[in-house]
């Protein structure tokens, strides 16, 4: 199964100030109607397109080369794959490749910078989890992306196959109690083997971030598991139920999936309760993508909160690079000239560049987004601005 990486998008999301373009491409690698796929001719009446609408020689010599680098692309990729984002400009010296584990609607954009909304928008909407399937001879740790497991390390007692104490010659009632590492006689917490299931977790949750943990396994393995992690880690478990021992990721898709999608309805109920909370005291809260942008700028966004909009306008400037959350020719602050951008592409770039968390809400069972009276994007902040284009003009 093929995963999204953070550093498969971080690489796209700084670009030089040269203005050359560079071409992104989503291709959907399914196939259909039982044997073909249909990338190729979307990606040629695209170009088709593109090539009329681009009218300068140069231009079109330029994008038929990085056109034939994403065709190359498409046929050389990875027959698994349900999708691929292709990213190229001849120009910059730039090609990138990211294979992905679900489909995408086929796409073909030229614009200054890479098109990445997608993978953005796929990284944040669909979180990682880390799962634990336990019981008293053996433990396996899954991730789950996309809802989907996959198995990444396996743990088995050293000594299930050994002769308890009682079991063995010249045997004792003290010896029994003293020798003996049977979890039955000396309390599961005190099992070694549980704290090295502990010890597992723990080590692989440092290379998140997962979103939560989920235990899999009978109670009286998984509550002693939990009382044996950190705090916060405990903390982080998002779901537990019974489930027999397997290695096979498929028998656990039914139970993941439940967990996670209660989690997220979870989450989403919580999130919404403090934001409307907040709406109402008029309390750190920064609504529109205006507000949203200039607190990412200045170091004030705690978390970012997204509707389902996506098509949000904004600009950035080509001298001072800062972002605005309208569409504006003329920038503010130094008087340069600004082109136009994608402002929910551009405040998901920046929440990852800056490391500050994204909740995207899919309001399922909902017609009415929330955030449609607040510009589609609000952001939780530590302060409140403490300056405006006003008042930095007339410093």
């Amino acid at each position: 199964m093929m995963t999204l990486t953070r550093q498969e998008i971080e690489v796209l999301l700084d670009s030089p100030k040269q203005r050359h373009y560079v071409v992104s491409a989503y291709a959907d690698m399914t196939v259909q109607d039982g044997f073909s796929r249909h990338v190729e001719t979307h990606l040629r009446n695209q170009a088709r397109a593109a090539e009329v609408a681009l009218g300068k020689a140069e231009a079109r010599k330029s994008l038929e080369a990085n056109i034939e680098v994403i065709r190359k692309a498409i046929a050389a990729a990875d027959h698994s794959a349900k999708g691929l984002a292709v990213f190229s400009s001849v120009d910059q010296g730039l090609r990138h490749v990211v294979p992905l584990g679900f489909p995408v609607e086929n796409r073909l954009i030229i614009d200054e910078e890479s098109f990445v909304l997608p993978l953005l928008e796929c990284w944040y909407a669909e979180p990682n989890y880390l799962i634990a399937l336990v019981d008293s001879d053996q433990a396996h740790l899954f991730e789950a992306h996309h809802g989907l497991p996959e198995p990444v390390r396996d743990l088995h007692r050293e000594d299930a196959h050994e002769q308890i104490q009682r079991d063995k010659p010249r045997f004792t009632y003290k010896k029994r109690f003293s020798k003996t590492d049977h979890e039955h006689l000396h309390g599961t917490e005190q099992d070694k083997f549980l704290h090295a299931v502990a010890d597992a977790i723990i080590e692989h949750a440092r290379g998140g971030p997962f979103t939560g943990l989920i235990l899999l396994g009978h109670s009286s393995i998984t509550q002693p598991l939990r009382r044996l992690l950190p705090r916060e880690l405990e903390a982080s478990v998002t779901g537990e139920a019974a489930h027999a021992m397997t290695t096979r990721p498929e028998d656990l898709a039914d139970d993941v999936s439940r967990l996670i999608e209660n989690d997220r309805g979870a989450r989403e109920a919580r999130g919404l309760a403090e934001l409307k909370d907040r709406w109402k005291q008029k309390h750190l809260v920064a609504n529109g993508t205006t507000d949203v942008l200039d607190a990412l700028q200045q170091g004030r966004a705690t978390q970012i909160l997204l509707g389902r909009r996506r098509d949000l306008s904004g600009a950035i400037c080509r001298d001072c690079q800062y972002r605005l959350g309208a569409a504006t020719g003329v920038c503010p602050y130094c008087q340069g000239m600004c082109r136009p951008i994608n402002a929910a592409q551009e405040i998901l770039r920046m929440a990852m560049r800056h490391r500050v968390p994204v909740r995207i809400f899919k309001g399922n069972g909902t017609k009415v987004d929330p955030f449609t009276a607040v510009g589609g994007v609000s952001a939780f902040l530590r302060a409140e601005a403490n300056w405006t284009p006003a008042s930095h003009g007339a410093a």
